[in-house]
């Protein structure tokens, strides 16, 4: 039996799945390089417990930024490590289907199908996310139905309305849940003048962020070190700090899914209104953004279950309808 694979390679987390093992790798991504010789040391998980523990000589990539390929040749070899992780070599001459966000460019999209030649596939298909995300979730696309999915990601937000195996409206940015982090870093080093660890940031997204500021007079201890001396210091963040630092990015992505919704031709519109809308992705995880966004637009919004693997799950289905999908193909290799 002929070896697939599915590769959903995000701005924070990266997925690997295949037609015989289903997913396999689910981790950060990042690639720790031996700068003296080239030498991949380690990718996922390995690699993110190297930062800040490393010698000067191995550096910890992480090829992707905001949805684009900012680094060719790390992407490459992040995907080799990928193929080899999951017992894919360059003899097995594997194919591939990767996602691609709606709003990546020419260049970009090939620079990702590049990297998986390289890396040893033998064909690789693109389909965007949004599109991946509405098959991972059982949505008729292929019928005149209006499915609707917003995949909220770290490094991009996309809004898609989905009818007959294709995208009738869409909009997207390249922001996301990697913004809402550095808003919130950015905030309290103004108003605080501390340095927290990325860990710590997530937790007060995770305890204290809420798109409607529900969390109002809720605090949280964290510890962190001073901007000025780099003395470790324990400050009390509130929750009005933290939703106030994540607000712009949550009204822009708000905007971007109103912009798609408004563009809708009336039909479809009346089956948003039925059928709601649908959010994935990590960043769909904030708390009461899909009351936010239901506010915003007057449709039901649905959370999907475990939001961050729709996408893979997604691509590994295409992998058993590659003959039927061949028009899906073709509309995200332009």
């Amino acid at each position: 039996m002929a070896l697939d694979v599915a590769l959903d390679i995000g701005t924070s987390h990266t997925r690997l799945a295949t037609n015989q093992r289903g997913v396999v790798f689910n981790e950060p991504t990042l690639v720790a390089i031996d700068t003296t010789n080239g030498e991949v040391v380690s990718i996922g998980h390995q690699a993110l417990d190297l930062v800040g523990r490393t010698a000067r000589h191995v550096v910890v990539f992480r090829p992707l930024e905001k949805g684009a390929t900012v680094d060719f040749d790390v992407t490459a070899r992040l995907i080799s490590g990928l193929f080899e992780r999951a017992g894919v070599s360059k003899l097995s001459r594997a194919r591939v289907v990767m996602s691609v966000p709606s709003l990546a460019t020419a260049i970009e999209r090939r620079a990702l199908r590049q990297a998986a030649i390289q890396a040893g596939a033998r064909e690789v298909s693109l389909i965007e996310a949004p599109v991946a995300a509405a098959i991972g979730l059982g949505l008729p696309i292929q019928d005149p139905i209006g499915s609707a999915v917003a995949v909220l990601g770290a490094g991009a937000s996309e809004a898609a309305l989905i009818s007959l195996g294709g995208i009738v409206t869409s909009g997207a940015r390249r922001i996301g849940g990697n913004d809402l982090d550095s808003a919130i870093a950015t905030l309290l080093r103004m108003r605080h003048g501390v340095v927290i660890s990325p860990s710590n940031i997530e937790l007060l997204k995770t305890t204290l962020g809420s798109a409607l500021a529900y969390t109002s007079g809720l605090v949280e201890l964290v510890k962190g070190r001073t901007v000025e001396q780099g003395e470790p210091v324990t400050v009390e963040v509130s929750a009005e700090l933290v939703n106030t630092a994540m607000g712009e990015v949550v009204a822009s992505t708000v905007r971007l899914i109103q912009e798609c919704l408004a563009d809708a031709p009336p039909d479809l519109s009346q089956d948003v209104s039925a059928r709601g809308l649908n959010l994935v992705g990590g960043n769909a995880r904030l708390n009461d953004f899909a009351e936010l966004i239901g506010s915003a637009t007057g449709v039901e919004v649905l959370v999907a279950p475990e939001p961050e693997v729709v996408v893979i799950r997604g691509l590994l289905m295409c992998l058993e309808e590659m003959s039927s999908l061949h028009a899906l193909f073709r509309s995200a290799d332009r």
